[in-house]
């Protein structure tokens, strides 16, 4: 009986210590914050706040303090729908976009009105930068897709940023065989830099690049900061880079890509003689809903054929 209540006993500790660290990656989430008050300038508390998730459905609420403030955090990067309602006061609504590790603001001033009427706000809210004093780009989808990227390498998104370099000398291929790209920033060495993949640790301290190098079309965002790094992220002196994976929703979404190089393609060079080139690479995902609104999945593939010693 001691033997089984004791293996009881581990068990529950191991599972709450699990649980623990399962809290502690915060970078990859943001955070919705603001103020609510009235007309002549006065605090609304205990207003109720709904914060809802448009792309997977999901609804967080909370409400105002005594000082008429809020906050509303652990929330994935995407578009919300902020709802304000108190007692006396039209209900308030606007959309939001929430980005990794950064607080959007929402300061609302209620009016007086029947609760029949909604104040719906479509103007684009300011990130608040009040709360941190990070150097730091946070890069979309979209707009990482729209870069230059020869090998759709993403470290190498770091070189569109200022005070970075990339070194006279990488690790083979045998080391790094996903083509991480050692790089200085700020004048700092390469072993300086941290990576972070949904928020757990994503870098080899002792070749200074990161584990992963995820596929492009996987990513939600990409943010990378060079200065005034928030306490958390202590162990970095040159730049961070955190890259946060998508995933599922209500929506069926997907991509297929496929980029091809090679002889036939590309113009003849007087000084490349008659080296082969051949360079195709090529890849897609796909998420959607298991259980609308309360369980998603998501699935990613790339692969490529060829050299890329030959494209540099």
């Amino acid at each position: 009986m001691k033997t089984a209540k004791g293996l009881r006993l581990v068990v529950v500790a191991t599972l709450g210590l699990l649980f623990q660290i399962a809290t502690w990656g915060q970078a990859v989430s943001g955070k919705i914050l603001g103020h609510v008050g009235d007309p002549s300038g006065a605090v609304i508390a205990n207003a109720a706040i709904t914060v809802t998730d448009l792309d997977r459905g999901i609804s967080s609420t909370t409400t105002t303090n005594e000082a008429g403030n809020y906050v509303q955090t652990h929330l994935m990067a995407g578009l919300y729908k902020v709802q304000i309602t108190a007692s006396g006061f039209a209900p308030f609504e606007t959309t939001v976009e929430v980005h990794v590790d950064t607080s959007t603001e929402v300061n609302v001033s209620l009016t007086i009105g029947e609760t029949q009427s909604v104040v719906t706000v479509t103007d684009e809210i300011p990130l608040l930068k009040a709360d941190r004093a990070d150097v730091s780009t946070v890069l979309t989808t979209n707009e990482i897709a729209s870069l230059p990227i020869l090998n759709r390498n993403l470290t190498e998104v770091v070189f569109a940023l200022p005070g970075t370099q990339m070194n006279d000398w990488q690790h083979s291929s045998a080391e790094n065989p996903q083509g991480g790209v050692q790089f200085s920033a700020n004048g700092q060495q390469f072993t300086h830099n941290g990576f972070l993949l949904d928020g757990t640790e994503n870098n080899s301290s002792g070749l200074g690049i990161a584990v992963i190098n995820p596929n492009i079309d996987a990513l939600q965002e990409f943010k990378v900061t060079t200065g005034n790094y928030d306490a958390e992220f202590g162990s970095v002196a040159g730049a961070l880079l955190q890259a946060t994976t998508k995933s599922g929703t209500n929506q069926w979404h997907g991509s297929l890509f496929e980029y091809v190089r090679n002889g036939q393609f590309d113009a003849a060079d007087p000084f490349a003689g008659s080296l082969p080139l051949h360079w195709n690479q090529f890849g897609g995902s796909v998420g959607g809903p298991v259980v609308k609104n309360k369980f998603f999945f998501f699935f990613d593939y790339q692969a490529r054929v060829g050299t890329l010693a030959l494209l540099l």
